[in-house]
């Protein structure tokens, strides 16, 4: 391998590479061979904010247009129509369920407790005049009382919790019961009753005697043949 001399100069003297160039070469070098890396700018406050306006619209969209979830609620908003009446209950049926508790005083088989509890099979305040039937349940009866020649010393409490037509299904049931086969008592005779009666309280057998023998209030007549 020669060696090259400069110009001017000694001989067997050897020119030192240029230190430049090399720093260029390796600098090439290690460029190409870096590791990318990510930039550290942040994310713009307005991406975040239009990423937020969206969560809350997707959010809302949902809950408006969901059909609340129901496998049958296909229509995304539908549109309701009026409340559908709820058909009327059979007074048998709710008679029945509301004499439950009237079976530990007057029995399942309706013949009561000779003694204390008069029955209610052939009992003329059973199948007698309805608006006196009616004016016990609201407001009790306590002391004697004859029903079938029978004396019956008992207290019979106060329904004035019930509502009417509570009131008037359990009256309808025991009048059909048992070989009874008396017509039913309707709703607007339990309600007229109730107001007539207004604060009085329960009834003993002279008492309640008065009050079947006097007349009811003005009724409409629709009311009046139901005291029938």
């Amino acid at each position: 391998m020669s060696e090259a001399t400069p110009t001017g100069g000694a001989p067997n003297e050897v020119t030192p590479p240029n230190p430049d160039a090399i720093f260029a070469l390796h600098s090439a070098a290690m460029r190409e061979a870096s590791e990318p890396r990510d930039g550290i700018k942040p994310t713009p406050v307005s991406y975040l904010i239009m990423c937020f306006f969206w969560v809350l619209f997707g959010g809302w969209y949902m809950g408006y247009y969901s059909g609340e979830f129901r496998a049958n609620g296909l229509n995304e908003r539908a549109v309701g129509g009026p409340l559908a009446a709820a058909p009327p209950q059979n007074p048998m049926v709710l008679g029945k369920e509301i004499f439950g508790p009237c079976m530990q005083c007057h029995q399942e088989t309706g013949l009561g407790v000779p003694g204390s509890y008069p029955p209610l099979v052939g009992s003329e305040y059973v199948l007698g005049d309805k608006r006196r039937l009616v004016a016990i349940l609201l407001n009790g009866i306590t002391g004697d009382l004859v029903v079938k020649g029978k004396t019956y010393n008992s207290q019979m409490p106060s329904w004035k919790l019930r509502e009417d037509e509570e009131i008037a299904a359990v009256l309808t049931y025991i009048r059909a019961s048992w070989g009874n086969s008396a017509d039913s008592v309707p709703t607007n005779l339990v309600t007229t009753i109730r107001k007539e009666l207004g604060d009085k309280g329960g009834w003993d057998a002279k008492s309640l005697a008065e009050f079947a023998e006097s007349k009811p209030a003005a009724v409409t007549p629709v009311e009046a043949q139901a005291t029938k």
